[in-house]
């Protein structure tokens, strides 16, 4: 291997699972720094969308998650996720080129790459509760979402709170983005539409997080598609 071109062998190693070039990082050290460059990771997931290659599923049953190899559908394997010591029900809050966006009820937030275990538990990120409102008889509902910011190529969280009061159309949302670039999060303007379901994670389609919304809380209100754009950090709707 070491007489054939460097082109050569870079396409021959993006050809391979995760798994096995985690072990061929011990082979050389040219090798394990070509493995963990940042210029190979990107070519071995462009490939590997391209080809549809080293696809797994990975589902949850309240209290773990387990993996099964797409082509192969054979028995599910448990994975040993960074939140499952802490004793709450993980939830998958997003997934973007092989990462999760894994959740609890305490608001723990781990960014994780199941495939080499590597995971960034992110800062906590205070909630605020609106003024104006009392707790006694305000319904909150918190959602996440979880995306890759091509413009600037660099990853998004994002963290909707909503709170609304019981006997009226009032409420009130606080919406954090975190980026991993600059490991914080930041507020942005508040989310205009209310959120019809608690704790559903944001759909990633088109470069924007989408959710189910209405304009008012009242169940005969119309719902459309609302979505938040992680480039630019705006908000859309589709009617």
């Amino acid at each position: 291997m070491s007489e054939l071109p460097a082109d050569m062998v870079t396409d021959i190693l993006s050809r391979l699972p995760v798994e096995t070039l985690l072990r061929f990082r011990c082979v050389s050290k040219p090798w394990c720094a070509l493995i963990g460059s940042s210029d190979f990771i990107k070519f071995h997931l462009k490939r590997s969308t391209e080809t549809n290659n080293n696809l797994s599923i990975i589902f949850g049953d309240g209290v773990g998650l387990y993996t099964i190899d797409f082509e192969w559908l054979d028995e599910a394997v448990k994975l040993d996720t960074p939140l499952e010591f802490m004793d709450y029900v993980i939830q998958v809050s997003g997934s973007c080129n092989g990462l999760l966006c894994l959740s609890n009820i305490v608001r723990d937030i781990v960014l994780w790459n199941p495939s080499t275990r590597k995971y960034k538990m992110l800062p906590v990120a205070p909630i605020e509760f609106p003024g104006g409102f009392s707790i006694l008889d305000t319904r909150r509902v918190i959602v996440y979402g979880f995306g890759h910011d091509v413009v600037n190529d660099e990853y998004k969280v994002v963290r909707m709170v909503q709170y609304y009061v019981l006997d009226n159309d009032s409420f009130d949302s606080e919406v954090k983005v975190y980026s991993l670039k600059s490991n914080s999060w930041q507020r942005i303007p508040d989310f205009p539409y209310y959120l019809c379901h608690d704790g559903v994670s944001g759909i990633l389609a088109g470069g924007a997080l989408r959710w189910i919304v209405s304009r008012k809380p009242k169940p005969a209100t119309a719902n459309l598609i609302a979505g938040f754009d992680i480039g630019t950090e705006e908000y859309r709707s589709m009617e």
